[in-house]
């Protein structure tokens, strides 16, 4: 008995398998360009040369340019969508030291994401709002959460917990962009080190800023100096 035969592809036509190869190839260059020249620097001419694909290819497997960048847009916010997982309960300071230490480590493994990033905020503050409103809403209220709920446990002057947040946020974005400057300008090569005293110095002014009731200096130093009954 004869096994019935595969229909055949038509000539010119892609599998499945192929067309999600070249999108795939399409987002990855489209990172690379995104974050060393903005969306403004990147045209659809430029992404196609980088991926050996023809411009009207390229409009074909995403649409347009805003299209590929929301696509871009959407894996940043599906990659930060474990940092907020699991955080341990503790103190309001343990807590925003444990987000901290997952945003830096999100920025290590996605150097291009926080490039872009950083090219929205600084070239086009319009477009980072109308567009990130609907990526990146869902990752900004669970982080404001996460803080609001660290600076309520603080016992001494009340603490904004939305600018706790865009200090975390802001901090760990500057430390790569001034690392290099900052390694030559201190000759210091050991960039490891420098990661551990930023973090460490993180750590001192959160502690500073969400000592918890259990925690307060003043407290423990009264304690400590108590007369004896």
């Amino acid at each position: 008995m004869k096994r019935p035969q595969a229909a055949k592809r038509q000539p010119g036509r892609r599998s499945a398998a192929e067309s999600r190869g070249t999108r795939e190839r399409l987002l990855a260059a489209a990172e690379k360009h995104f974050a060393q020249h903005g969306y403004s620097g990147t045209s659809i001419r430029d992404l196609g040369s980088v991926s050996g694909i023809a411009s009207s290819s390229v409009l074909y497997h995403v649409g347009s340019k805003r299209k590929l960048y929301a696509f871009v847009l959407q894996r940043i916010a599906d990659s930060l969508s474990n940092v907020l997982h699991h955080i341990e309960d503790g103190s309001g300071a343990d807590m925003m030291r444990q987000f901290a230490e997952r945003m830096m480590s999100w920025s290590e493994l996605h150097p291009d994401y926080v490039r872009i990033l950083v090219h929205e905020m600084m070239e086009n503050p319009d477009r980072l709002g109308e567009v990130h409103r609907w990526l990146l809403a869902s990752f900004m209220q669970d982080a404001l959460g996460l803080s609001a709920r660290a600076t309520a446990r603080q016992s001494r002057n009340k603490v904004d917990a939305d600018m706790v947040l865009m200090l975390i946020l802001g901090a760990v974005i500057n430390f790569h962009i001034s690392l290099p400057t900052f390694m030559v300008l201190r000759g210091v090569a050991d960039r490891l080190e420098l990661k551990r005293r930023f973090m460490d110095t993180l750590d001192q002014l959160l502690r500073t800023a969400l000592l918890s009731p259990q925690k307060d200096i003043g407290s423990e130093s009264n304690a400590g100096t108590r007369a004896p009954s």
